[in-house]
């Protein structure tokens, strides 16, 4: 099963990224072709995609696995403006969710800080790298047309939601536009709307959460984000903790 690069090309609008296509029928992690090809002098735009990842990998330093010609797998080269870098972990989860809702009419959620989650089940993940220089790599693994027995514990694919397989090129197309698009408005508005734009799309904040500091386990309201794109909590005595990195995860009802 391979991946049609052109029919991707057909869709993207000309904008503020000039987009250059790559596919790999496999590769060890397109993080790491991405990474090479940033030392190699890629431009921004540089995406590359595959459809095996031997060695895929998510946030913390977790795998991430995929059936062949599954999920869509890709990573991309940006170069975002400055004021938009504490708040590219946002940017990029809402531009993920509005071209999976642009492309298959499904209407994803986030929960802080990059997870896609789709009916309360997670969709794709998101992994922001930084290689010397000012150059970052956004990596996205999202389930595509995997059917619910290929799918880990808690996690769906739009084939599963939406009742039929989507195609991935077209959902790849959607979210570079989105992401094309995102970077000209914060070129002309500014960063203001991104916060805003992510608590649109995310149903956790008032709701109790856990999450670990120092390593241990301490429970909270997650009450909103802040200008550092950090989750902001209340603890059970009142205070207010600024959590810029690691796991936060719903309290479920029992």
């Amino acid at each position: 099963m391979s991946f049609d690069l052109e029919r991707v090309t057909s869709q993207l609008v000309t904008g503020e990224i000039s987009w250059s296509l790559h596919y790999e029928p496999e590769c060890e992690s397109t993080q790491d072709l991405a990474r090479e090809a940033v030392a190699g002098g890629a431009a921004p735009g540089w995406t590359v995609t595959t459809d095996l990842q031997r060695h895929g990998r998510g946030r913390r330093g977790r795998s991430w696995t995929a059936p062949v010609g599954q999920a869509l797998l890709f990573s991309t080269v940006l170069q975002p403006p400055v004021d938009v870098l504490p708040l590219l972990p946002l940017l990029a989860a809402v531009t993920v969710a509005g071209g999976v809702e642009l492309s298959t009419g499904a209407a994803p959620e986030l929960k802080w800080p990059n997870d896609v989650l789709l009916n309360g089940k997670k969709l794709a993940g998101i992994l922001l790298e930084r290689p010397p220089g000012s150059l970052v790599v956004l990596g996205v693994g999202l389930n595509a047309n995997q059917s619910a027995p290929e799918l880990l514990e808690g996690a769906t694919s739009l084939a599963v939601e939406v009742g039929h397989p989507v195609n991935r090129e077209d959902v790849l197309a959607a979210i570079l536009n989105d992401l094309s698009n995102a970077y000209e408005r914060a070129d002309r508005e500014g960063v203001d709307w991104i916060l805003p734009g992510w608590r649109s799309r995310t149903s956790m904040l008032g709701k109790p959460v856990t999450f670990r500091r120092d390593g241990v386990l301490q429970h909270g309201l997650a009450e909103d984000v802040g200008i550092d794109g950090a989750l902001l909590m209340r603890t059970a005595d009142g205070s207010r903790l600024s959590v810029v990195a690691g796991d936060v995860d719903l309290v479920r009802p029992d």
